[in-house]
């Protein structure tokens, strides 16, 4: 037997977010798919290789599939940070943000880059993200990077003035830090097998919202 994926408690948060057609599927076989969504992401496992107690894989499948379009991974983390600001158990004026590096199994592969063109796409990144934050009047914690510093000195006045650096709220960076490793402990989250993006970020959004669940049922 496959060790239970979700205690009852915590299925009191998921329940209301799934969707129910005319002809089913029934409640509990509702659950148990969707704690087998939870299985593969959680074990990187194929689909077809999901224990029986879950049902059949391709219907299992088929239900993420829906699911995924339907929107339901991402407003259940919606709704959890919700309920977590209600709670006060989070401040929505703060937000860390990191990148990470994720694999991509060759059972996910799919479009190659030349060093040259990925070099490109992450310098226009980085200046879209320069440009975001300034329409919006966010301001960045981390220190300017040498070569970024660099770069804007050779440009002269064009290059404008250097980023603000808050040390005191640079030392909280761990906070994102910790959150990217409790994501990464879903082997199908730290190796991407989807071949579409869609699907590897509704797993993004699915293991953000057992990490929430389980805060919130612990402060319960």
């Amino acid at each position: 037997m496959t060790r239970v994926q979700l205690t009852d408690a915590e299925w009191e948060f998921i329940g209301p977010y799934l969707p129910i057609g005319e002809y089913g599927p029934y409640p509990e076989r509702l659950r148990q798919q969707f704690e087998g969504v939870i299985w593969r992401f959680g074990t990187g496992g194929q689909w077809r290789e999901m224990p029986a107690e879950f049902g059949p894989w391709p219907t299992v499948h088929n239900r993420f599939r829906q699911w995924r379009d339907a929107g339901v991974f991402e407003a259940l983390l919606e709704g959890l940070t919700a309920e977590a600001a209600k709670r006060c158990e989070v401040d929505l004026s703060l937000a860390s943000v990191d990148s990470t590096t994720v694999r991509a199994h060759h059972d996910g592969a799919g479009m190659h880059l030349d060093d040259e063109v990925l070099t490109d796409l992450e310098k226009a990144a980085a200046e879209g993200n320069r440009a975001y934050r300034r329409e919006r009047h966010i301001k960045a914690v981390i220190p300017e990077k040498k070569d970024q510093a660099a770069n804007r000195k050779r440009k002269g006045r064009r290059g404008g003035r250097p980023p603000s650096h808050d040390t005191e709220l640079y030392k909280t960076r761990n906070t994102v830090e910790r959150l990217i490793n409790k994501m990464k402990a879903w082997r199908g989250i730290a190796t991407r097998y989807d071949k579409t993006p869609e699907s590897y970020q509704a797993g993004l959004h699915l293991r953000a919202s057992t990490i929430w669940i389980k805060d919130l049922t612990r402060a319960t």
